[in-house]
């Protein structure tokens, strides 16, 4: 499980068969060479059409302004958009968490974060929106904790440099770990990138799978 949500899976063949939906995806990098985003952004998923801030990390009030600016990549319909899934690194989490949220505030319910994957956000609190996080250590993973996480993380083991779990998150080994588990070695071994992958395909799973249970109500009712 990588999400609490209950949602019906789709099937490889029945995912054929449906229009393809892209999970908008905005990332927040920190403060470091952009070629270590590009290199997380070539692991994303091919369902993910993402857009990356070209703003100060740490400027919630600017993040919320692009992400206004964005309305037209966001939503085609002046009703209600997508939900949105924000990935943010290091001091990135901060204005991620804080752009968003003020977007959601201003969007009047039309917008909906669906989550927040903070990346080695330390010491950064994440309110009023589901948040998984991805550790490159023990001590950074425990604590942060209480300041917002998933029901389930991801830690870095054994741990890593800080920037090698943003830009090499293929090499990254770790585990899925629950909540409730902070014990070293517990939990699904995988990879950084197969987290990410993970995570995302769930939130896809949330925002489209209807697509699903619309094709098997047509295909009953006919």
């Amino acid at each position: 499980m990588v999400s609490a949500r209950k949602t019906q899976l789709v099937s490889a063949k029945d995912l054929n068969q449906l229009p393809v939906s892209k999970l908008l995806v905005v990332i927040c990098p920190g403060f470091h060479e952009t070629n270590l985003t590009q290199r997380l952004i070539a692991s994303l998923p091919s369902f993910v059409d993402c857009r990356v801030l070209e703003t100060s990390p740490i400027a919630p009030v600017e993040i919320c302004r692009t992400l206004v600016e964005y309305a037209e990549w966001l939503s085609p319909s002046p009703v209600a958009c997508p939900p949105v899934v924000g990935i943010g690194f290091s001091a990135g989490v901060l204005g991620l968490a804080g752009g968003l949220a003020l977007w959601q505030q201003q969007g009047g319910g039309r917008y909906r974060v669906s989550r927040l994957i903070a990346v080695d956000g330390w010491g950064v609190p994440v309110v009023g929106m589901p948040v998984t996080r991805l550790s490159h250590d023990y001590f950074t993973h425990l604590t942060s904790l209480p300041l917002g996480a998933g029901e389930v993380n991801f830690v870095a083991h054994p741990p890593v440099a800080h920037l090698n779990l943003w830009g090499q998150p293929e090499s990254v080994m770790g585990f899925e770990v629950s909540r409730c588990q902070g014990a070293k070695g517990v939990g699904m071994p995988m990879t950084a990138g197969q987290f990410l992958r993970r995570v995302l395909q769930a939130e896809w799973n949330g925002a489209f799978s209807w697509r699903h249970a619309a094709a098997n109500a047509a295909h009953k009712s006919g």
